[in-house]
C-alpha cells in the first residue's frame, strides 16, 4: 500500500505525524525545514535540538585550546614558565615601563615576519560600514577623533574567536625565539598574547593589524 504524500510538499512520502500540521503525515525533509519552538513536544524536534547542542559543545571544546596540539601546549607552558622563573626581570620591565613595551612592540611586530597578520578586506568593510570611512588627511589618526576611530575599530573586530585564528601561528613564532634564546622578543610575544587573552585588544600588535588592512583598502581605492 502506497504511503500518503507529505502534507507540506505533496511530493515525498509522509513518514511522520506533524504536530503543527494537525498530525498529518510529513516527510523528514519538510520536518527539518519547518520545525520550530511549537514542536517542542515532538520527538524529532527533541532529537534535533539534542544533536545541535552536542555539536556546539564539541565545537566549543575543540576551539577552546589556543595553542594547538597537547605537545605544542606543553612546549609553550614550559617555555612560559622558564621565562617567568629565569627571565622575570625582562617581563617586569615591560609591565612597569609601558613606553618600552609599546615602542619595542611596534618595531618588532612591524617586521616582515608578522606581515600576514592583518585585518581582512571583509573586516575592513565591516569597520567602514559601522564607523564610516576614515579621514584621509595625514595625521588624522593622531587626533582624538582618529584615535577613537581605530580604538573602536580594533575592539569591534578583535575578540576571543579572532584571536584563536592566529594564536597558534604567533605562538609558533614565540617558541622559535625562545629556542634561539632571543628572550626580549619571546617576552614581547608572550606579554602581547597574555594581554590579548585578557581581552586587551588595543595593543601595538592589533593596531598594526588594523593599519595594514586600512592601507590596503586605501591603495585599492586609488586603482
Amino acid at each position: 500500500m502506497a504511503k500518503d504524500k507529505c502534507i507540506n510538499c505533496n511530493a515525498k512520502p509522509g513518514k511522520r505525524r506533524c504536530l503543527i500540521k494537525n498530525m498529518e503525515q510529513i516527510c523528514p525533509v519538510c520536518c527539518a525545514k519547518i520545525r520550530n519552538e511549537d514542536c517542542s513536544e515532538c520527538q524529532y524536534y527533541q532529537i534535533s535540538e539534542s544533536f545541535h547542542i552536542k555539536k556546539q559543545e564539541k565545537g566549543t571544546s575543540s576551539a577552546s585550546s589556543y595553542f594547538g596540539s597537547p605537545v605544542m601546549q606543553k612546549s609553550i607552558m614550559e617555555a612560559s614558565m622558564d621565562l617567568m622563573n629565569s627571565h622575570s626581570k625582562i617581563g617586569s620591565e615591560f609591565d612597569n615601563n609601558p613606553d618600552k613595551f609599546i615602542n619595542e612592540s611596534f618595531e618588532f611586530f612591524n617586521t616582515e615576519e608578522f606581515s600576514e597578520f592583518s585585518f581582512s578586506d571583509e573586516e575592513i568593510d565591516l569597520i567602514i560600514k559601522k564607523y564610516g570611512e576614515p579621514v584621509s588627511e595625514d595625521g588624522w589618526f593622531h587626533t582624538e577623533d582618529g584615535t577613537n576611530y581605530y580604538n573602536n575599530a580594533v575592539l569591534f573586530i578583535m575578540n576571543d574567536r579572532r584571536y584563536r585564528e592566529f594564536s597558534k601561528k604567533i605562538m609558533t613564532i614565540f617558541l622559535k625565539y625562545y629556542t634561539k634564546q632571543e628572550i626580549d622578543k619571546a617576552w614581547l610575544i608572550l606579554s602581547t598574547s597574555n594581554r590579548l587573552m585578557e581581552a586587551q585588544f588595543v595593543l601595538p600588535f592589533t593596531i598594526l593589524m588594523f593599519f595594514r588592512g586600512i592601507s590596503r583598502w586605501k591603495l585599492e581605492r586609488k586603482v
